[in-house]
């Protein structure tokens, strides 16, 4: 069972206001994951416009409530860890401050603030700013694995802004250690220990090598990390992979190859920017060191309200039926971000 990119061209047949209503056929493609099976429906419209927040006001109405992760108040009213997980109750590193999260999602749950700045628009993050964040939030989890090895099931996460479900325009991580994976972690864990068992090779590794090959969606590296549009994307209007290569779990991953994923980020930031989107999503699911099917990777999408009404870019397809729909072919997308891996990361 080598990998395949599976999909299915099908069209539907309606009259067109817009042109005497003569019919018009509109086709589309039905894309398969290439490791879940799952469909992604993708299809051409013309390019969607996000509503244009008033960014300024949004980012003063959001100090005007209080923000408890601006310096003054994170010392004050954000949680300290207990003595015997961590003494010094918080964890600093560069601007970076990882706290207990106080609505925690797992056993062990942590949000990581990422700068002193309140607002940090997309153009502004920085190799460095990332990179400190992902350590702080990585030795976290190496003490959580020293005090409970148990909680073995790692997942990070990032709303930024309000239309990724952000609750502070602060911007700040999400870091999770739990006795079971979260549903879709267990997904791609279970599909690859299964390609693993089927193939006697790694899938990660397999993709990585097939795309690289076909040169449709290989967007390209940053030291060890590679960068892919996802064939079957889950965002509406770009889904990014960024493959640790040969690194099982998170906690495996060196500091210089955080740096490596951060100086990729930045790039994928400011694509995202230059698209004229300003929400994002991202996700990085962690595999078990000595497993041998799974590499740690992370995902990113742009988030998006729309129509001029500030509708979200989510809806019952995505939320109660897990049908995702892409605006945009991976492969237009893979064209414009090679461009920004081009050029020399800051």
């Amino acid at each position: 069972m080598a990998i395949e990119f599976k999909k299915e061209v099908l069209t539907a047949r309606f009259l067109d206001p817009h042109a005497d209503f003569k019919e018009k056929v509109h086709s589309f493609e039905i894309r398969f994951d290439p490791l879940l099976g799952k469909p992604s429906y993708v299809y051409e419209v013309r390019r969607l416009t996000s509503y244009q927040e008033d960014l300024p006001a949004l980012v003063a109405k959001s100090l005007n409530t209080g923000c408890p992760f601006c310096p003054g108040a994170i010392g004050e009213v954000t949680p300290k860890f207990i003595a015997d997980l961590l003494p010094q109750g918080r964890l600093q590193l560069g601007e970076a401050c990882i706290f207990p999260n106080a609505v925690p999602y797992a056993p062990y749950s942590a949000i990581t603030v990422l700068s002193r700045q309140h607002f940090v628009a997309l153009p502004d993050f920085t190799q460095k700013m990332l990179t400190d964040a992902l350590m702080a939030a990585q030795t976290y989890l190496k003490r959580v694995h020293q005090y409970d090895a148990g909680a073995k099931y790692i997942y990070l996460g990032w709303n930024y802004m309000p239309p990724s479900g952000a609750s502070q325009v602060h911007p700040h991580l999400q870091v999770e250690a739990a006795y079971l994976p979260a549903p879709y972690q267990q997904e791609l864990l279970q599909a690859s220990q299964k390609y693993y068992t089927a193939n006697g090779s790694n899938f990660w590794h397999d993709l990585v090598a097939e795309e690289e090959s076909l040169e449709e969606r290989y967007i390209g590296e940053t030291g060890d990390i590679s960068w892919l549009a996802s064939y079957a994307p889950r965002g509406k209007l770009l889904d990014v992979l960024a493959i640790f290569k040969h690194r099982e779990s998170f906690l495996d991953i060196s500091g210089v190859e955080l740096g490596d994923f951060s100086l990729g980020l930045v790039k994928v930031l400011r694509y995202i920017n230059d698209q004229g989107y300003y929400s994002f999503n991202m996700s990085i699911n962690s595999g078990l060191s000595g497993e041998g099917y799974f590499w740690t990777h992370a995902r990113i999408i742009p988030r998006m309200a729309f129509f001029g009404l500030a509708v979200s870019d989510c809806s019952y397809y995505d939320v109660l039926q897990d049908l995702h729909f892409s605006s945009r072919y991976p492969e237009e997308n893979c064209r414009e971000l090679k461009k920004y891996f081009g050029e020399r990361g800051k």
